[in-house]
């Protein structure tokens, strides 16, 4: 009882690190609406890492890696290939989507190209 009350606990409290670190960053592909996160120190003089999710999308470790990366000095996006409404519930549909882009490699380099640009004004915001 007291390891599940932890857990939850644990659970709630990454959560509401999440979301005061990660601030939601909405791009385009074409009419595929995509959604990235980057951290809170968006805007600053610091260097850019791209995260590119594995393959079930966003997840609990692209947004760890994402805050504990900003925590040493970096602002962290961290990358949507699927896009809004293709979050992969499962491992089967995981492996389908990211079979999708290993077939498609072309467009899987344009999402990480689309997610770079908006790194890129994350680290820049005036385009200087």
């Amino acid at each position: 009882m007291i390891r599940s009350i932890l857990l939850t606990t644990l659970f709630m409290t990454s959560g509401a690190l999440f979301s005061q670190n990660l601030k939601p960053v909405s791009y385009q592909d074409g009419s595929q609406k995509l959604n990235g996160l980057v951290t809170s120190n968006a805007g600053k003089k610091l260097p850019g890492v791209l995260i590119l999710p594995a393959w079930k999308g966003i997840d609990d470790e692209a947004k760890t890696a994402a805050v504990e990366l900003e925590k040493q000095g970096y602002i962290a996006f961290i990358a949507d290939i699927y896009g809004e409404g293709n979050i992969p519930a499962d491992n089967d549909a995981a492996g389908k989507a990211a079979g999708h882009y290993k077939q498609n490699y072309t467009e899987y380099q344009k999402r990480i190209s689309l997610a770079l640009e908006q790194l890129k004004r994350a680290v820049h915001p005036t385009g200087k």
